[in-house]
């Protein structure tokens, strides 16, 4: 009897990531090329139209989530590129290192919708226009492989976000009542397509350690005081765990599941020393 095929046969599949020239994007994009995927990456800090890259298997392509032309348009260039999208990864968002953060008495209103606009409403777009493509690669007579959405969500929406609930709001809605929603009506497009999220703790980028130079205090609250494994996470942990949901071989039957990479996160610190013995 043969043994098992361990590859994740993402060879030649058409991989399109948004936000993909971010801190965690990057990593995704050269994790998939790795693997021998296509990949469109599509960011808004990208110049108009698609964009050179060192690598021929990638095509850089501008894109504002928050858009439906620009989405439209990235989309229509992906293909264009590499052929139908099998895999579509829906990153890009604004996180919490970018926000104003305050209480939500004294938060921003326009600062809630901007996010809205980004986080909820881009995400709601592009797995929209991914299904559009998966209609027309049907009626096309297409062949496609490992056909399934990923959407990036994070601990905050299971915990929420003190100083910061607009981001925590919208986080529960892409990993929450979106992929419930999609994990229902992606089959009826594509029989054996698959949707799942993917809720990352504390990412270890470049940000971060800035964040913990600038606030000490940061790296115990946010990696270690509620966190099983004590530290951060790497940013090739999440790449590896989108790859492995992105592989029929490897994840053909998990499907509408929120994937916590998240070191065994188990809430957030409520109140700190300091705020204990001044309230005290």
């Amino acid at each position: 009897m043969p043994l098992p095929s361990l590859d994740l046969n993402l060879k030649g599949t058409h991989v399109l990531i948004t936000g993909g020239a971010g801190l965690i994007g990057r990593i995704v994009v050269d994790h998939f090329i790795a693997a021998g995927a296509y990949v469109s990456s599509l960011d808004i800090s990208y110049s108009s139209g698609t964009n050179p890259v060192p690598n021929k298997a990638c095509t850089a392509i501008h894109c504002d989530v928050s858009s439906e032309e620009s989405i439209r348009q990235a989309f229509e260039a992906a293909t264009n590129a590499h052929g139908p999208i099998e895999v579509c990864i829906a990153l890009a968002s604004l996180d919490l290192s970018v926000l104003q953060h305050a209480p939500l008495a004294d938060a921003s209103l326009s600062q809630l919708k901007r996010v809205l606009d980004v986080n909820v409403a881009g995400t709601w777009l592009t797995a929209r226009e991914w299904l559009r493509g998966l209609r027309r690669a049907k009626q096309d007579g297409k062949v496609l492989n490992n056909v399934n959405l990923i959407i990036i969500g994070s601990e905050s929406g299971h915990f929420g976000e003190r100083l910061a609930t607009d981001y925590s709001l919208t986080k529960s809605a892409v990993q929450g009542g979106l992929l419930m929603s999609l994990r229902a009506e992606v089959v009826r497009e594509w029989d054996g397509a698959r949707v799942n999220a993917v809720a990352p703790g504390a990412v270890e980028t470049e940000r971060w350690h800035q964040e913990c130079k600038e606030n000490p205090e940061q790296y115990y609250l946010e990696a270690q005081a509620t966190t099983a494994l004590g530290k951060p996470i790497p940013c090739e942990a999440v790449a590896k765990a989108i790859l492995f949901l992105a592989s029929n071989n490897f994840s053909s039957h998990i499907h509408g599941h929120v994937i916590n990479v998240d070191g065994g996160k188990q809430g957030k610190v409520v109140w700190t020393k300091e705020e204990v013995h001044h309230s005290s």
